[in-house]
Order: C-alpha cells, then structure tokens, then sequence
C-alpha cells in the first residue's frame, strides 16, 4: 500500500511517489489554468464591461505582479522556508479566484473593471512569490538526468485536461449566451468558482511532500549577492536577452488573439476554444514527449534554437484568418503550436540548471528572481503597449497586400520581429555538453522520419501479424 506521507524521501521509492503526488497535483492546477484562460477570462472581463486598455492592463498583469519575485528570493535565500512560502502564497493566489467569481454580487457594475484588475494583479503577485522557492524545491526533487522527460509528462497530463475542459467550457458558454445575458454572467461567475477550488486542492497536495532537506539559509546574504552575482554569469546575461524579448513578443498577444478570434473572424465560444485552446493542446500532447526527449538527448540550448525558429509565423498568420476562411494559415499557426512546448521546456531546463551555478553545487534562487524581473518588465511594456496601439488605433482600418488590416494585425506583426530578435539571444548561451544546432537538427530529422515511417508501416505489420497467427491456426 501506497504511504499517505513519504518518510524516507532520499529512497529510490520515496522520490518516485513525491513525483507521482506533484503529477496528480497538476491535474487540478492545469484544471484551474484551463477554467481561468481563454474565452473564460475573455467573456467574464467584457461582461464586467472592461475596455481595450483594461485588456492590455489584463495582458500585462502575470508580468508586472512577476516583481514580486525579488524580495520572495531575498527572504528564501536568508531565511529559508521556502515550503511554507510555497504554501501560503499559494493557498492567498487561488483562493482570491473566489472573490474574482463574485465580483458582480460584491462590487457596483461602475468599480468592476477596477475590481477585476485589481483582484487579478494580488492574486498575481501572490502566485509570483511562490516562483523561486519553487525553482529551488524542484531542483532538489527532479533529478536532471530525466528532468526533461518528467517535465514533459507532467505537461502532457496537464494538457489532457486542458483538452476535455476547454471544449467544455465553450458549450457551456456557448449555451448560457443563448438563454440570456445573466445566465452567461453566472455561469461565467460559477466556472471561475470552480476552477478556483481545483487550484487550491493543487496545492493541498503538497502537504505532505518532504522539503527534501529544505533550502540552506544565509544569514550574510544580501541584495549584492541577489543582483551583481547572477549578471557576472555571461551565459545567463544572454538567457536574459532571449526571455525579454521572446516575452515582449507575446505579452499581448493572448488577449488580442482572442479579441480578434470574437471581433473579426466573427467566432463563437466553441469555435474559439477548438482553434485556440483545444487544437493546439492535441498538436502539443504530441509534441511534448518528443521535445522532452531532445533535449535530454541533445541538450538545452540546441533544442531552444530549433524550437523557437519555428514559432517566429505563428503570431502574423493571424493577419489571413478571417471569418469564413480559416485554412490553410492556421496550419501554420499549429506547426508554432508544435514548436512552442519546446520552446517552454528548453527555457525552463535552462532556467533550473542556472539555479545550481553557485560554487559547491549550491542554489541560488537569484537567478529565477532576475529573469522574473526581466520578464516583468518586458511582459508589462508588451501589455501596455498593445492596450495603448489597441486604443489608438481601435477604429484604424488598412490594406496589406489585398488583406484588410485592423489595429489587431499590427500587433501580430510587431510580434514576428521580436521573435526573431528572441532566436538571435540564444546563440550565447553556453551548454558544453550539448550538440551543435546542425547536428541537433539531423538527429531530430532522422528521429521525427523513423517515427513517421513506423506510424506509416504500422498496419502492414499488424496485418502481417493477424495473417501468421490465421496461417498458425490452420495448420
């Protein structure tokens, strides 16, 4: 029988069921993601009556609240701590989606929209101060030797539940648009609520995980350690280039993308959801394992290069979407949606082997503070800006190349640019271990054709299979 609490967590057996919890654990957090994302967030704030900057306001909030991280690396890395941390932040974080539910029963519909924000940006920084006890938890729990496989799994799980529930929730809105205005605002309210009690069963399944011998607090260390220290590492520096501006590039585009889904291709909430939620979480259950597997194999930043050249399209394609005419661009876009889970995985295993830079093997959550700033900074000029062009330019029309243009399609240019700039970042980062970005690309080539050709060759093997066993028989 398996243990409710894990008393020798240093055992071959204790480390995999700490795993196993934090596996579980995701299914309700990536619920929670899933409810809170999308047309959800989307129809609530148009519902509370928010305006085109209160979305780019919306689209720079996980950014800002992000400096949240440097004093939450500061106390974990005098103090220690960093499960309680974890925990308490945690539970403040999502527990405050409840009072976001309600937010039409406890405000007047004039402060709402400045309720949303507001509500929306502690609750942020909330989530933001758990990020470097975090980092510094899990690189003690995953050894690296499978930690891009791991990690993979774990997305992939998380995306499963993504699937069944975003094709839900678009019914579900779909039919309460149908009946009437206050059924939508309920159900919206109700959908929120119930995301906001899987989120804090996520992190109730972490009562029981070990701290894994906690995190070594210094009773010396300062902001020059938390600063000066981490910018010396060149390769960091240049990780540091590449999150900015591949951030920048996509702050808003979460929020106009689906603005541009409902105001212009004219799309409902199901159809919204299926090409902006649900194909891109099939395209990536099947992505992930794979890029897990190369960078494992290949290494961290080679696979960051190939990844991220093959989602510079994915934001302009958007330009030749319309209503009535969505293929073959949105093709393209899911050969992005393909590219990004390698993107993500890439990033983060760099990330956590930054966190072991400090000599003696030692970790030094700083750098997850600095790259949070950094991506703060960067994500919150990226939401600003796009509310600010958005309201500018809200009633602008143009033409491109016989393609009308509205102020949504100059975003989507301007992030193609910044993506670029995003891949040329990469090439300083160091990974002595790694393949080169050539024969990254022959390996995955080679591997990507072996897996195609036995998909391909599948059912002539299962036919010869079923006739030797029919030969058999007859004998």
């Amino acid at each position: 029988m398996i243990p409710t609490q894990v008393d020798d967590p240093s055992s071959e057996f204790g480390r995999r069921e700490v795993l196993r919890r934090i596996l579980i654990a995701w299914i309700f957090g990536a619920s929670w993601q899933s409810i809170t994302t999308g047309a959800t967030l989307t129809r609530y704030a148009q519902s509370l009556q928010v305006t085109e900057f209160g979305f780019g306001i919306l689209a720079a909030i996980p950014f800002l609240a992000a400096f949240a991280q440097l004093p939450a690396s500061f106390l974990v890395e005098r103090y220690g701590h960093r499960k309680r941390i974890f925990m308490v932040a945690n539970l403040i974080h999502r527990f405050l989606w409840l009072v976001i539910a309600a937010i039409p029963w406890l405000v007047s519909a004039d402060h709402a929209p400045l309720g949303l924000i507001t509500l929306m940006l502690v609750s942020a920084a909330a989530q933001h101060t758990t990020a470097p006890a975090w980092y510094s938890w899990l690189s003690d729990i995953v050894p690296s030797r499978i930690r891009g496989r791991y990690l993979s799994r774990r997305t992939q799980a998380g995306q499963l539940v993504s699937l069944v529930l975003t094709v839900t929730v678009g019914v579900a809105l779909d039919w309460a648009e149908g009946v009437s205005g206050l059924a939508l605002s309920r159900v919206l309210s109700l959908l929120l609520a119930v995301a906001a009690v899987c989120g804090i069963a996520d992190i109730l399944f972490f009562v029981r995980i070990p701290d894994f011998g906690g995190h070594e607090k210094n009773q010396h260390y300062g902001w020059k350690q938390l600063f000066v220290e981490p910018l010396r590492n060149r390769s960091f520096r240049r990780y540091l280039g590449f999150t900015a501006m591949l951030t920048f590039s996509v702050g808003y585009i979460g929020q106009f993308s689906w603005l541009y889904a409902f105001d212009v291709a004219n799309m409902s909430n199901v159809q919204a959801n299926f090409l902006l939620m649900t194909c891109p979480v099939l395209v990536a259950m099947f992505a992930v394992p794979f890029w897990g597997r190369m960078i494992d194999r290949l290494g961290r930043k080679p696979v960051a290069m190939i990844a991220t050249a093959f989602v510079i399209h994915g934001g302009v394609l958007w330009v030749v979407i319309r209503e009535g005419s969505v293929m073959p661009a949105y093709l393209g876009i899911l050969v992005a949606a393909f590219a990004w889970p390698g993107v993500d995985l890439a990033s983060y295993n760099i990330l956590l082997g930054l966190v072991r830079q400090e000599k003696g093997g030692g970790r030094n959550t700083a750098y997850v503070a600095l790259n949070s700033v950094v991506v703060a900074a960067a994500g919150t000029a990226s939401g600003l800006l796009g509310g600010l062009l958005a309201g500018w330019l809200k009633d602008w029309r143009g033409d491109f190349l016989g393609l009308p243009m509205t102020y949504h399609c100059i975003l989507f240019l301007m992030s193609m640019f910044f993506r670029i700039f995003a891949l040329l970042s990469l090439r300083g980062i160091e990974d002595p271990r790694a393949f080169t970005a050539r024969q990254a690309i022959s390996y995955m080539a080679a591997d990507m054709y072996s897996n195609i050709q036995n998909t391909l060759m599948l059912p002539v093997r299962l036919a010869g299979r079923w006739s030797y066993k029919v030969r058999r028989k007859d004998e």
